[in-house]
Protein backbone atom coordinates (compact mmCIF):
# COMPACT_ATOMS: atom_id res chain seq x y z
CA UNK A 1 0.00 0.00 0.00
CA UNK A 2 1.73 3.80 -0.69
CA UNK A 3 2.58 5.50 2.26
CA UNK A 4 0.14 8.33 0.91
CA UNK A 5 -2.79 6.48 1.44
CA UNK A 6 -2.57 5.47 4.59
CA UNK A 7 -5.22 7.45 6.91
CA UNK A 8 -3.99 8.95 9.96
CA UNK A 9 -6.26 7.89 13.03
CA UNK A 10 -7.01 10.61 16.00
CA UNK A 11 -5.38 9.61 19.19
CA UNK A 12 -7.82 9.29 22.03
CA UNK A 13 -5.92 8.35 24.63
CA UNK A 14 -3.98 11.83 25.86
CA UNK A 15 -7.37 13.80 25.27
CA UNK A 16 -9.16 11.37 28.00
CA UNK A 17 -5.76 11.19 30.38
CA UNK A 18 -5.96 15.39 30.44
CA UNK A 19 -9.63 14.85 31.19
CA UNK A 20 -9.13 12.52 33.85
CA UNK A 21 -6.30 14.52 35.38
CA UNK A 22 -8.35 17.84 35.21
CA UNK A 23 -11.51 16.12 36.71
CA UNK A 24 -9.11 14.59 39.72
CA UNK A 25 -7.26 17.79 40.56
CA UNK A 26 -11.34 19.72 40.54
CA UNK A 27 -12.32 16.50 43.01
CA UNK A 28 -9.32 17.21 45.51
CA UNK A 29 -9.65 20.97 45.40
CA UNK A 30 -13.61 20.92 46.12
CA UNK A 31 -12.20 18.55 48.48
CA UNK A 32 -9.87 21.10 50.31
CA UNK A 33 -12.22 23.49 50.07
CA UNK A 34 -14.85 21.58 52.09
CA UNK A 35 -12.26 20.44 54.60
CA UNK A 36 -11.44 23.96 54.77
CA UNK A 37 -14.71 25.43 55.29
CA UNK A 38 -15.45 22.32 57.76
CA UNK A 39 -12.64 23.20 60.20
CA UNK A 40 -13.44 26.66 60.73
CA UNK A 41 -17.02 25.75 61.18
CA UNK A 42 -15.95 23.49 63.85
CA UNK A 43 -13.72 25.88 65.23
CA UNK A 44 -16.57 28.97 65.08
CA UNK A 45 -18.84 26.21 66.64
CA UNK A 46 -16.06 25.04 69.47
CA UNK A 47 -15.64 29.11 70.30
CA UNK A 48 -19.37 29.42 71.07
CA UNK A 49 -19.35 26.71 73.56
CA UNK A 50 -19.60 29.07 76.55
CA UNK A 51 -18.42 26.46 79.22
CA UNK A 52 -15.30 25.82 77.74
CA UNK A 53 -14.40 29.40 78.14
CA UNK A 54 -11.84 30.14 80.61
CA UNK A 55 -11.97 33.08 82.56
CA UNK A 56 -8.42 33.83 83.75
CA UNK A 57 -4.78 33.14 82.18
CA UNK A 58 -2.33 31.38 84.23
CA UNK A 59 0.40 32.14 82.03
CA UNK A 60 -0.42 35.82 82.01
CA UNK A 61 -1.58 36.14 85.25
CA UNK A 62 -4.60 37.92 84.74
CA UNK A 63 -8.28 37.48 84.88
CA UNK A 64 -9.53 37.59 80.86
CA UNK A 65 -12.21 39.68 79.15
CA UNK A 66 -15.47 39.66 80.19
CA UNK A 67 -18.97 39.71 77.96
CA UNK A 68 -19.86 43.21 77.78
CA UNK A 69 -22.81 44.32 79.32
CA UNK A 70 -25.64 45.78 77.05
CA UNK A 71 -26.43 49.32 76.71
CA UNK A 72 -27.78 51.08 73.96
CA UNK A 73 -24.90 53.72 73.29
CA UNK A 74 -22.16 51.14 72.35
CA UNK A 75 -24.60 49.65 69.92
CA UNK A 76 -25.23 52.55 68.16
CA UNK A 77 -21.24 53.73 68.23
CA UNK A 78 -20.27 49.78 67.05
CA UNK A 79 -18.49 49.27 70.31
CA UNK A 80 -20.56 46.97 71.81
CA UNK A 81 -19.46 44.66 69.01
CA UNK A 82 -15.94 45.61 69.40
CA UNK A 83 -16.38 44.67 72.62
CA UNK A 84 -17.88 41.05 71.91
CA UNK A 85 -14.91 40.64 69.38
CA UNK A 86 -12.43 41.35 72.34
CA UNK A 87 -14.20 38.89 74.34
CA UNK A 88 -14.51 36.56 72.13
CA UNK A 89 -10.51 36.32 71.06
CA UNK A 90 -9.80 36.72 74.46
CA UNK A 91 -11.59 34.00 76.06
CA UNK A 92 -11.10 31.13 73.09
CA UNK A 93 -10.94 27.84 74.19
CA UNK A 94 -7.77 26.57 74.30
CA UNK A 95 -6.08 29.90 73.29
CA UNK A 96 -2.69 29.46 75.44
CA UNK A 97 -1.75 26.92 73.98
CA UNK A 98 -2.67 28.03 70.17
CA UNK A 99 -0.66 31.43 71.12
CA UNK A 100 2.41 28.58 71.81
CA UNK A 101 1.67 26.67 68.84
CA UNK A 102 1.78 29.80 66.46
CA UNK A 103 4.67 31.23 68.31
CA UNK A 104 7.03 28.25 68.10
CA UNK A 105 6.04 28.30 64.05
CA UNK A 106 7.34 31.88 64.11
CA UNK A 107 10.35 31.27 65.60
CA UNK A 108 10.95 28.00 63.26
CA UNK A 109 10.82 30.53 60.68
CA UNK A 110 12.85 33.45 61.95
CA UNK A 111 9.76 35.41 62.34
CA UNK A 112 10.35 37.45 65.54
CA UNK A 113 10.07 41.11 66.63
CA UNK A 114 13.60 41.51 68.08
CA UNK A 115 15.55 44.62 68.80
CA UNK A 116 19.19 44.54 69.69
CA UNK A 117 20.04 46.98 71.87
CA UNK A 118 23.25 49.08 71.08
CA UNK A 119 25.45 50.41 73.72
CA UNK A 120 25.43 53.86 74.02
CA UNK A 121 28.11 56.23 73.97
CA UNK A 122 29.87 57.20 77.10
CA UNK A 123 29.15 59.70 79.12
CA UNK A 124 31.14 61.58 81.15
CA UNK A 125 30.64 61.31 84.86
CA UNK A 126 29.60 64.65 85.62
CA UNK A 127 26.67 64.82 82.75
CA UNK A 128 23.48 65.57 84.73
CA UNK A 129 20.55 63.28 84.23
CA UNK A 130 17.44 64.19 83.02
CA UNK A 131 15.10 65.23 85.78
CA UNK A 132 11.90 63.42 84.21
CA UNK A 133 13.50 60.52 82.61
CA UNK A 134 15.60 57.25 83.47
CA UNK A 135 18.74 58.92 85.53
CA UNK A 136 21.94 57.07 84.83
CA UNK A 137 23.10 53.98 87.56
CA UNK A 138 25.88 54.82 89.93
CA UNK A 139 26.42 51.82 91.51
CA UNK A 140 29.35 49.70 91.49
CA UNK A 141 30.03 48.18 88.32
CA UNK A 142 29.90 44.14 87.44
CA UNK A 143 32.08 42.47 85.26
CA UNK A 144 30.55 42.70 81.87
CA UNK A 145 30.40 39.10 79.65
CA UNK A 146 29.72 39.69 75.63
CA UNK A 147 26.39 38.36 75.69
CA UNK A 148 24.19 41.05 73.76
CA UNK A 149 20.87 42.03 75.24
CA UNK A 150 17.82 41.49 72.82
CA UNK A 151 14.42 43.36 73.42
CA UNK A 152 11.20 41.26 73.14
CA UNK A 153 8.26 43.81 73.36
CA UNK A 154 8.73 45.26 76.48
CA UNK A 155 10.91 42.42 78.27
CA UNK A 156 14.78 42.28 77.56
CA UNK A 157 16.64 39.04 77.29
CA UNK A 158 20.30 37.97 77.40
CA UNK A 159 21.17 34.63 76.88
CA UNK A 160 18.75 32.62 79.04
CA UNK A 161 17.44 35.14 81.33
CA UNK A 162 14.77 37.91 80.87
CA UNK A 163 14.72 40.97 82.81
CA UNK A 164 12.41 43.98 83.39
CA UNK A 165 13.24 47.39 83.64
CA UNK A 166 12.86 49.49 86.60
CA UNK A 167 11.98 53.12 85.15
CA UNK A 168 11.23 55.65 88.20
CA UNK A 169 8.54 58.16 88.46
CA UNK A 170 9.70 60.30 91.31
CA UNK A 171 6.10 61.79 91.88
CA UNK A 172 5.01 58.07 92.71
CA UNK A 173 8.17 57.29 94.45
CA UNK A 174 7.61 60.70 96.94
CA UNK A 175 3.74 59.42 97.21
CA UNK A 176 5.31 55.99 97.91
CA UNK A 177 7.81 57.28 101.48
CA UNK A 178 5.15 59.72 102.44
CA UNK A 179 2.37 56.83 102.96
CA UNK A 180 4.74 54.44 104.45
CA UNK A 181 5.66 57.78 107.06
CA UNK A 182 1.44 58.29 107.26
CA UNK A 183 1.23 54.80 108.04
CA UNK A 184 3.82 54.91 110.94
CA UNK A 185 1.98 57.92 112.47
CA UNK A 186 -1.25 56.23 112.01
CA UNK A 187 -0.43 52.97 113.78
CA UNK A 188 1.67 55.17 116.78
CA UNK A 189 4.48 54.98 118.71
CA UNK A 190 3.91 51.85 120.26
CA UNK A 191 4.18 49.76 116.88
CA UNK A 192 7.03 49.17 115.11
CA UNK A 193 7.17 49.89 111.45
CA UNK A 194 9.49 48.31 109.01
CA UNK A 195 10.12 48.80 105.34
CA UNK A 196 11.84 46.66 102.92
CA UNK A 197 12.40 47.61 98.74
CA UNK A 198 13.27 45.14 96.65
CA UNK A 199 15.68 45.66 93.80
CA UNK A 200 14.48 43.94 90.25
CA UNK A 201 16.61 41.90 88.99
CA UNK A 202 18.14 43.59 86.22
CA UNK A 203 19.20 45.73 89.05
CA UNK A 204 21.22 43.16 91.24
CA UNK A 205 22.54 40.94 87.89
CA UNK A 206 23.23 43.44 85.03
CA UNK A 207 26.42 46.18 85.37
CA UNK A 208 26.39 49.80 85.65
CA UNK A 209 26.75 50.06 81.49
CA UNK A 210 24.45 47.60 80.81
CA UNK A 211 22.01 49.40 82.64
CA UNK A 212 22.21 52.80 81.16
CA UNK A 213 22.33 50.47 77.75
CA UNK A 214 18.77 49.58 78.56
CA UNK A 215 17.65 52.62 79.82
CA UNK A 216 17.28 52.01 83.70
CA UNK A 217 16.79 54.42 86.39
CA UNK A 218 19.22 53.99 89.12
CA UNK A 219 17.71 52.10 91.21
CA UNK A 220 19.99 52.43 94.40
CA UNK A 221 19.21 56.17 94.50
CA UNK A 222 15.63 55.37 94.13
CA UNK A 223 15.44 53.46 96.84
CA UNK A 224 17.63 55.67 98.97
CA UNK A 225 15.94 58.85 98.43
CA UNK A 226 12.71 57.01 99.21
CA UNK A 227 13.96 56.09 102.77
CA UNK A 228 15.42 59.02 103.16
CA UNK A 229 11.87 60.28 102.96
CA UNK A 230 10.19 58.32 105.80
CA UNK A 231 9.95 59.20 108.99
CA UNK A 232 9.81 56.75 112.10
CA UNK A 233 10.16 53.95 109.81
CA UNK A 234 13.07 51.34 110.44
CA UNK A 235 14.34 50.96 106.60
CA UNK A 236 15.61 47.38 105.59
CA UNK A 237 18.58 47.54 103.27
CA UNK A 238 18.11 44.39 100.78
CA UNK A 239 19.55 46.08 98.06
CA UNK A 240 23.39 45.85 99.21
CA UNK A 241 23.20 42.14 100.01
CA UNK A 242 21.36 40.86 97.46
CA UNK A 243 23.63 42.76 95.36
CA UNK A 244 26.84 41.30 97.58
CA UNK A 245 25.17 37.62 96.18
CA UNK A 246 24.46 38.28 92.64
CA UNK A 247 26.40 35.20 91.33
CA UNK A 248 23.76 33.20 93.09
CA UNK A 249 20.06 31.83 92.28
CA UNK A 250 18.45 34.80 93.64
CA UNK A 251 15.79 35.74 91.13
CA UNK A 252 13.80 33.78 88.28
CA UNK A 253 15.41 33.84 84.74
CA UNK A 254 11.62 33.81 83.24
CA UNK A 255 9.76 35.47 86.08
CA UNK A 256 9.85 38.71 87.22
CA UNK A 257 10.16 37.46 91.38
CA UNK A 258 12.90 36.78 92.80
CA UNK A 259 13.50 33.51 94.38
CA UNK A 260 13.22 31.85 97.68
CA UNK A 261 16.83 32.21 98.24
CA UNK A 262 16.62 36.08 97.21
CA UNK A 263 13.96 36.38 99.71
CA UNK A 264 16.04 34.69 102.40
CA UNK A 265 19.00 37.24 102.02
CA UNK A 266 16.37 40.23 102.08
CA UNK A 267 15.07 38.00 105.49
CA UNK A 268 18.48 38.12 106.90
CA UNK A 269 18.95 42.09 106.84
CA UNK A 270 15.38 42.47 108.16
CA UNK A 271 16.50 39.80 110.98
CA UNK A 272 19.90 42.68 111.77
CA UNK A 273 17.57 45.63 111.71
CA UNK A 274 15.21 43.82 114.06
CA UNK A 275 17.40 42.24 116.17
CA UNK A 276 16.56 39.36 115.28
CA UNK A 277 18.92 36.18 115.01
CA UNK A 278 18.32 34.98 111.68
CA UNK A 279 18.02 31.06 111.10
CA UNK A 280 20.34 29.62 108.50
CA UNK A 281 18.93 27.50 105.81
CA UNK A 282 19.79 24.13 106.55
CA UNK A 283 17.12 24.78 109.15
CA UNK A 284 14.78 23.86 107.04
CA UNK A 285 13.28 21.00 104.97
CA UNK A 286 14.05 22.10 100.87
CA UNK A 287 11.69 21.42 98.33
CA UNK A 288 12.34 21.57 94.63
CA UNK A 289 9.74 22.20 91.89
CA UNK A 290 10.87 22.21 88.15
CA UNK A 291 9.82 23.38 85.15
CA UNK A 292 8.69 26.49 85.72
CA UNK A 293 8.14 29.50 82.71
CA UNK A 294 7.07 32.92 84.45
CA UNK A 295 5.81 35.68 83.67
CA UNK A 296 8.69 37.69 81.47
CA UNK A 297 8.81 34.30 79.35
CA UNK A 298 5.05 34.88 78.22
CA UNK A 299 5.85 38.72 77.83
CA UNK A 300 8.55 38.35 75.63
CA UNK A 301 6.06 35.55 73.09
CA UNK A 302 7.88 32.42 75.02
CA UNK A 303 11.51 32.45 73.24
CA UNK A 304 12.74 29.09 72.93
CA UNK A 305 16.07 30.44 74.82
CA UNK A 306 14.08 30.23 77.50
CA UNK A 307 11.64 27.71 77.04
CA UNK A 308 14.62 25.40 76.77
CA UNK A 309 15.68 26.55 79.98
CA UNK A 310 12.90 26.67 82.82
CA UNK A 311 13.06 27.47 86.46
CA UNK A 312 13.24 25.56 89.66
CA UNK A 313 11.38 26.93 92.42
CA UNK A 314 12.90 26.25 95.63
CA UNK A 315 11.24 25.87 98.69
CA UNK A 316 12.21 25.51 102.59
CA UNK A 317 9.25 25.12 104.77
CA UNK A 318 8.95 26.09 108.22
CA UNK A 319 9.22 23.80 111.65
CA UNK A 320 6.38 25.97 113.36
CA UNK A 321 3.66 25.51 110.99
CA UNK A 322 2.80 24.89 107.35
CA UNK A 323 -0.91 25.10 107.96
CA UNK A 324 -2.59 28.69 106.71
CA UNK A 325 -6.00 30.26 106.90
CA UNK A 326 -6.56 32.30 104.16
CA UNK A 327 -9.63 35.51 103.46
CA UNK A 328 -10.70 34.62 99.38
CA UNK A 329 -11.38 38.16 97.78
CA UNK A 330 -15.23 37.57 98.65
CA UNK A 331 -14.22 38.01 102.41
CA UNK A 332 -14.63 33.83 102.96
CA UNK A 333 -11.86 32.03 105.34
CA UNK A 334 -10.85 28.90 104.62
CA UNK A 335 -8.17 26.89 106.53
CA UNK A 336 -5.27 24.77 104.39
CA UNK A 337 -3.17 22.23 106.15
CA UNK A 338 0.14 22.31 104.22
CA UNK A 339 -0.87 25.71 102.13
CA UNK A 340 2.09 27.46 103.42
CA UNK A 341 4.07 25.74 101.60
CA UNK A 342 2.43 23.34 98.95
CA UNK A 343 4.84 20.46 98.84
CA UNK A 344 2.65 18.90 96.28
CA UNK A 345 2.83 21.68 93.69
CA UNK A 346 3.62 19.80 90.73
CA UNK A 347 0.84 18.47 91.07
CA UNK A 348 -1.76 20.79 92.77
CA UNK A 349 -0.42 23.66 90.29
CA UNK A 350 1.06 21.54 87.46
CA UNK A 351 0.78 24.67 85.25
CA UNK A 352 4.45 25.35 84.32
CA UNK A 353 3.20 29.06 84.73
CA UNK A 354 1.99 28.94 88.49
CA UNK A 355 4.69 26.62 90.40
CA UNK A 356 5.35 30.33 92.42
CA UNK A 357 1.55 30.35 94.08
CA UNK A 358 3.03 27.84 95.77
CA UNK A 359 3.86 29.80 98.26
CA UNK A 360 0.96 31.17 100.91
CA UNK A 361 -1.32 29.64 98.34
CA UNK A 362 -0.77 32.77 95.87
CA UNK A 363 -2.10 36.18 96.42
CA UNK A 364 -5.00 36.51 98.93
CA UNK A 365 -6.10 39.44 101.18
CA UNK A 366 -5.61 37.83 104.17
CA UNK A 367 -2.80 34.90 105.47
CA UNK A 368 -3.15 34.06 108.83
CA UNK A 369 -0.58 31.57 110.57
CA UNK A 370 -0.25 30.59 113.67
CA UNK A 371 2.78 28.87 114.98
CA UNK A 372 1.80 26.59 117.87
CA UNK A 373 4.86 25.93 119.23
CA UNK A 374 5.67 28.98 120.41
CA UNK A 375 2.97 30.59 123.75
CA UNK A 376 4.85 34.60 123.75
CA UNK A 377 1.84 36.17 121.87
CA UNK A 378 4.39 37.64 119.09
CA UNK A 379 3.32 38.68 116.24
CA UNK A 380 3.87 40.73 112.60
CA UNK A 381 1.80 42.14 110.12
CA UNK A 382 3.48 41.79 106.93
CA UNK A 383 1.87 44.28 104.04
CA UNK A 384 3.26 43.22 100.66
CA UNK A 385 2.45 42.71 97.10
CA UNK A 386 3.38 38.89 95.53
CA UNK A 387 7.10 39.56 96.02
CA UNK A 388 6.16 38.89 99.87
CA UNK A 389 4.64 35.54 99.09
CA UNK A 390 8.33 33.84 99.72
CA UNK A 391 9.47 36.04 102.15
CA UNK A 392 6.81 35.10 105.01
CA UNK A 393 7.67 31.52 105.31
CA UNK A 394 11.03 32.71 107.04
CA UNK A 395 9.37 34.37 109.76
CA UNK A 396 7.06 32.13 110.76
CA UNK A 397 9.19 30.12 113.45
CA UNK A 398 10.01 33.65 114.91
CA UNK A 399 6.75 34.75 115.68
CA UNK A 400 3.53 32.78 117.36
CA UNK A 401 1.15 34.47 114.87
CA UNK A 402 2.26 36.17 111.17
CA UNK A 403 -0.74 38.01 109.40
CA UNK A 404 -0.25 38.29 105.97
CA UNK A 405 -2.15 41.65 104.13
CA UNK A 406 -2.30 41.80 100.70
CA UNK A 407 -2.62 46.30 100.41
CA UNK A 408 -4.78 45.65 96.62
CA UNK A 409 -7.23 43.40 98.03
CA UNK A 410 -7.71 43.41 101.60
CA UNK A 411 -9.56 46.76 102.45
CA UNK A 412 -12.29 45.75 99.70
CA UNK A 413 -12.45 41.91 101.39
CA UNK A 414 -12.32 42.77 104.63
CA UNK A 415 -13.72 46.28 104.88
CA UNK A 416 -10.52 47.21 107.27
CA UNK A 417 -8.07 49.62 106.74
CA UNK A 418 -4.13 48.52 107.97
CA UNK A 419 -5.12 50.49 111.54
CA UNK A 420 -8.32 48.84 112.50
CA UNK A 421 -6.54 45.90 111.89
CA UNK A 422 -3.51 45.78 113.99
CA UNK A 423 -5.33 47.48 116.30
CA UNK A 424 -7.70 44.12 116.50
CA UNK A 425 -4.76 42.09 116.35
CA UNK A 426 -2.59 43.70 119.12
CA UNK A 427 -0.12 43.65 116.95
CA UNK A 428 3.42 46.00 117.69
CA UNK A 429 5.40 44.97 114.83
CA UNK A 430 4.62 45.85 110.77
CA UNK A 431 6.53 45.25 107.79
CA UNK A 432 5.81 46.46 104.59
CA UNK A 433 7.79 44.90 101.90
CA UNK A 434 7.54 46.18 97.90
CA UNK A 435 9.24 45.84 95.05
CA UNK A 436 10.40 48.41 93.21
CA UNK A 437 8.67 48.49 89.94
CA UNK A 438 5.01 48.57 92.79
CA UNK A 439 6.37 51.72 93.84
CA UNK A 440 6.26 53.76 91.22
CA UNK A 441 2.86 52.49 89.83
CA UNK A 442 0.40 54.44 90.10
CA UNK A 443 -2.45 51.53 90.69
CA UNK A 444 -0.11 50.35 93.71
CA UNK A 445 -0.38 53.99 95.22
CA UNK A 446 -3.86 54.28 95.12
CA UNK A 447 -4.00 50.72 96.61
CA UNK A 448 -1.99 51.70 99.47
CA UNK A 449 -3.93 54.82 100.01
CA UNK A 450 -7.14 52.84 100.25
CA UNK A 451 -5.35 50.22 102.81
CA UNK A 452 -4.76 53.41 104.85
CA UNK A 453 -8.27 55.16 104.79
CA UNK A 454 -6.35 57.91 102.55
Amino acid sequence: MNSENKTQMPSTSAPASNTETARRAEFYHGLRIYAFAGTMLLLFILGLLLFLRPTTSESEKRELTKFPAFSVDTLVSGEYFNQINTWYADTYPGREWLIGINNSIRELFGIRTVQLVQPKPDLPNDTPSDPDGPSTPSDPDIPVDTTPIERLGSVYVKGNTAYEVYSESKKNSERYAELITQAAEQLGGGVKVYDIIVPLSSSVNLSEKELGQIGASDSKAAIDAMYAGMSGVTTVDAYSILREHNDEYLYFRTDHHWTTRGAYYAYTAFCKAAGIEPLPLSTWQKYEFEGFLGTLYNEADQPAALKSNPDTVEAWVPNGTNDIRITDKSGASLKYRGGLVRTDTDSFYANAASKYNCFIMGDNPLTEIHNETKSDGSSIIVVKESFGNAFVPFLVDHYEYVYVVDYRYFKSATGKTLAEFVSEKGCNTVLFINNLTATSATARISDMERLLGI
